[in-house]
């Protein structure tokens, strides 16, 4: 069993109670926590590759009646995910207590992070990211798993070196951009045209972006097919 962060208990009743019972007729505080060990594993194992438990040992001056029938457990969320959960362990007879037992599921996986400190509106490159083992219960706001879905996009804001990726935090590369002069490419059955045009706005590839014709003034849109090239339906 993991024990690497701080207990925190509550009970219904049974509070350091009843100090005078004999060791006999004390509930195993051992056999509590393993209760709510395995059924937080079982939980999560449901749902996730490999989790591990985190849970401290309790308090050894509780004093608990001694349960006569099985014990009772379940999540007091109803469910057991990622992260701090509760789970809640519970005795009917011969006295009722209630001890909640806090838990922490992690699950560890390769994730992207930054190999050094990266700028703002960089190109991210294979040298400046690298997998590394995480817990993703802690990374609220996603993940990256493959360095692949990275390389040669754009950083929207700059990230420290160690720094989990976030897909919110990557943009693709703008390689039309406002006011520079492109290429209009456009198909009349098997013929091409080709005009010079300007860009009205930042447009990455695929992208819809609006163009100002040269010749004729008139703004028409098309899509980015290449740095400088945008392709328009006649």
């Amino acid at each position: 069993m993991v024990v690497n962060w701080k207990y925190k208990l509550s009970l219904v009743c049974g509070i350091f109670a009843s100090f005078t019972l004999s060791a006999d007729t004390l509930h195993a505080l051992d056999r509590i926590e393993q209760v709510a060990y395995e059924y937080a594993l079982k939980q999560a194992q449901a749902s996730y590759d490999n989790p591990q438990i985190a849970m401290d040992s309790l308090d050894d001056r509780l004093r608990l009646q001694a349960c006569e029938g099985p014990l009772d457990v379940f999540s007091s969320n109803g469910v057991v995910g990622l992260g701090n959960q509760t789970i809640g362990v519970k005795c009917n007879s011969p006295v009722a207590w209630t001890v909640y037992v806090p838990v922490k599921v992690k699950v560890m996986k390769s994730v992207v992070v930054a190999s050094r400190p990266l700028s703002s509106n960089q190109l991210i490159t294979q040298g400046d990211i690298k997998l590394l083992q995480w817990d993703i219960g802690s990374l609220q706001h996603g993940y990256l798993n493959n360095t692949q879905l990275v390389i040669g996009q754009q950083l929207k804001y700059s990230v420290s070196m160690g720094s989990v990726i976030k897909p919110n935090s990557l943009q693709a590369q703008k390689i039309v951009h406002r006011g520079e002069q492109i290429m209009l490419v456009a198909m009349a059955g098997q013929m091409e045209v080709r005009m010079s045009g300007t860009a009205l706005d930042d447009a990455t590839l695929g992208e819809r972006v609006k163009v100002k014709n040269s010749t004729s003034k008139r703004i028409v849109e098309g899509v980015v097919d290449a740095p400088g090239i945008v392709k328009v339906s006649l």
